[in-house]
């Protein structure tokens, strides 16, 4: 059952020993108590599993759930994670993370005056092996069907999440991006808060989710199985692949790394569709 006024943030965790106290620690630090704490052990092989069991043991006025599980992806870990949650609204964020003691209550702020949003986030700084502010885009169609600029902690609405059926459990990568275009298409309604309330840490020994990926096949893949997934949606936006292909060159926040890298996966996506017509 759906509690009011009830946030439920979700926690997945794997191989984050050394970090996921932190991030817990700042969870039960909001200035907004109404709060239901989810965290899911997805098989880790480290000892995630018992620095979590302790922590709950030493904050048991708290409500924390605890989910161990054999490892089945990021995914599916928010996936089950949010099937028990009984927020209003939802919240992810990964094991080595931070938000300020505001960020839940500020949100619930904007909600609150604009009851039509169905994203809402803030602005983010960078830690540990990078520091500084992170400089998201600005929400913008067609631009963020190119890219994404809304982070995985973004707080959405439990009814949403559930009537769209939750992350794509086919990706492990982008999943976040993936979801919110679902959102975006069927609801709209996003927006980002003009103050730095998350923090997102870089890990100095690349241990972090994103870090873990292979940037060059699996990010690719991603990518082409989303634009295919959404195809009638890029469509309506006149962006088939050519024009995909092309439109970094058009856009200024691309001139350094993310001209080079988006470059490379929408030319091979590209090419690979010329070959495989050809045949």
């Amino acid at each position: 059952m759906i509690t009011l006024n009830t946030v439920s943030i979700i926690v997945p965790c794997y191989n984050n020993q050394d970090t996921i106290i932190e991030t817990l620690e700042s969870i039960l630090q909001q200035t907004h108590q109404n709060i239901e704490l989810i965290v899911v052990n997805d098989g880790s092989k480290d000892y995630s599993k018992n620095v979590i069991e302790d922590f709950i043991s030493k904050n048991t006025n708290e409500k924390i759930i605890f989910i161990n599980q054999e490892n089945q992806g990021p995914s599916k870990a928010r996936n089950n994670g949010a099937k028990i949650a009984t927020g209003m609204y939802l919240v992810f964020i990964d094991a080595d993370d931070l938000i300020n003691p505001n960020y839940i209550a500020k949100c619930l702020v904007v909600y609150e005056k604009n009851n039509t949003l169905n994203i809402v986030y803030s602005e983010v700084e960078l830690f540990d092996a990078e520091k500084g502010k992170w400089e998201l885009d600005e929400f913008k169609l067609p631009h963020f069907l190119f890219y994404n600029c809304i982070p995985i902690f973004a707080m959405i609405k439990t009814s949403v999440f559930n009537e769209l059926g939750g992350f794509d459990e086919h990706l492990s990568f982008t999943e976040d991006w993936e979801l919110w275009i679902r959102i975006v298409k069927d609801y709209g309604g996003v927006y980002k808060i003009p103050e730095i309330l998350f923090y997102y840490r870089k890990r100095l020994n690349k241990s972090s989710l994103s870090d873990n990926m292979d940037i060059n096949s699996n990010a690719e893949k991603s990518r082409a199985y989303i634009y295919y997934k959404h195809y009638e949606f890029y469509s309506n936006y006149k962006m088939d692949l050519i024009s995909l292909y092309y439109c970094y060159d058009n856009l200024k926040h691309f001139q350094k790394y993310k001209g080079k890298y988006y470059s490379i996966w929408y030319k091979k996506l590209f090419y690979g569709l010329k070959k495989y017509i050809r045949k």
